[in-house]
């Protein structure tokens, strides 16, 4: 199943409330949900009623606003908050409710328009307060994740109807710019005032120390340790390395090659965009701390991914270009 598609019915999938309407918006062939309807719980947190004819057969993807709500009209580039329920659409048994929890958040972007067009039309001609049903054909999905569909008209058919209200919108926030290298003189200037992490080699491997009551730097920092000699690493050398990283945060290490003794390989454009910036340029041999921002780490849903989260720093022994 398609990501945003995913998203919409594993959220749990999708339901409404409304305020009544006469305007209905649609998109895709909406013959097979004409019989779909919707009646509201007593409040947002508890599941509609929601009924239709089965099996209910689609072999296109479509959705229409069954009521329309009575707020603000929805636009690009919002970050839509729904509830949702999903049903099997051969005998209408319920698959999973969302209405119980915390909405789910969705924006109105590139990505969503793209797989799931028909969705995407249908929320940009109603209102905050709608309730709209979907359908997909499992096979349909399928091809445009990959697969190669299969050309039996009854792999086609509906599986999954998917019936949403959409709660709220807000505005995505510009994003930030992203974190720039900063200059050498930049450098120094945070070195000269005790703003930068330092390190000591302990029984052959570094303790890295971050400084007490500094902020994290505003961009990436190389602080050149020990210049090299050897081969000048580009943007997609092979290197080997030796290395530690610890959290700004706490000084938490959470990483290092030199505990399991021995160096990493790996490519600079397979790695962190604080790596391969800060790796490029440099000589073998070098020595080297990094201070990567997080959105040059690994991102705000660093966590989720299960990796370090916030500013992250290194030391780097650059042991090899290949």
């Amino acid at each position: 199943m398609r990501k945003v598609m995913a998203l919409v019915a594993t959220a749990s999938l999708l339901l409404v409330t409304a305020c009544g309407s006469t305007t209905m918006a649609s998109s895709g062939d909406t013959a097979p949900l004409a019989s779909i309807k919707v009646t509201p719980g007593s409040d947002d947190s508890s599941d509609p009623t929601v009924t239709f004819d089965t099996p209910l057969v689609a072999t296109a993807t479509a959705a229409k606003v069954l009521v329309e709500g009575k707020g603000e009209a929805i636009k690009e580039n919002q970050n839509i908050k729904f509830k949702s329920i999903a049903y099997k659409a051969t005998d209408a048994s319920l698959l999973g409710s969302g209405f119980a929890g915390e909405p789910v958040t969705l924006p109105t972007n590139e990505e969503f328009k793209a797989q799931l067009p028909a969705l995407y039309e249908t929320l940009m001609q109603t209102k905050v307060g709608s309730w709209i049903a979907m359908v997909e054909p499992a096979a349909e999905a399928a091809a445009t994740d990959g697969a190669s569909p299969s050309a039996s008209p009854e792999a086609a058919q509906a599986e999954t109807v998917v019936v949403l209200k959409v709660v709220s919108t807000e505005e995505i926030p510009p994003a930030a710019p992203p974190s720039k290298k900063l200059g050498a003189d930049e450098v120094k200037k945070l070195k000269d005032a005790g703003a930068l992490p330092t390190f000591e080699m302990k029984d052959g491997k570094p303790a890295i120390t971050i400084p007490k009551g500094k902020d994290a730097p505003a961009g990436l920092v190389v602080d050149i340790v020990k210049e090299g000699t050897g081969k000048v690493a580009t943007a997609t050398s092979k290197v080997s390395a030796n290395y530690t990283g610890v959290r700004w945060e706490d000084g938490k290490q959470f990483d290092s090659s030199y505990d399991r003794g021995k160096a990493s390989d790996f490519g600079l454009d397979g790695v962190i965009p604080g790596w391969t910036q800060g790796l490029t340029g440099l000589k073998a041999g070098t020595q080297v701390m990094l201070t990567i921002p997080t959105d040059l780490a690994y991102g705000p849903d660093a966590a989720a991914q299960g990796a370090p989260e916030g500013t992250l720093v290194f030391f780097v022994e650059l042991k090899e270009v290949k």
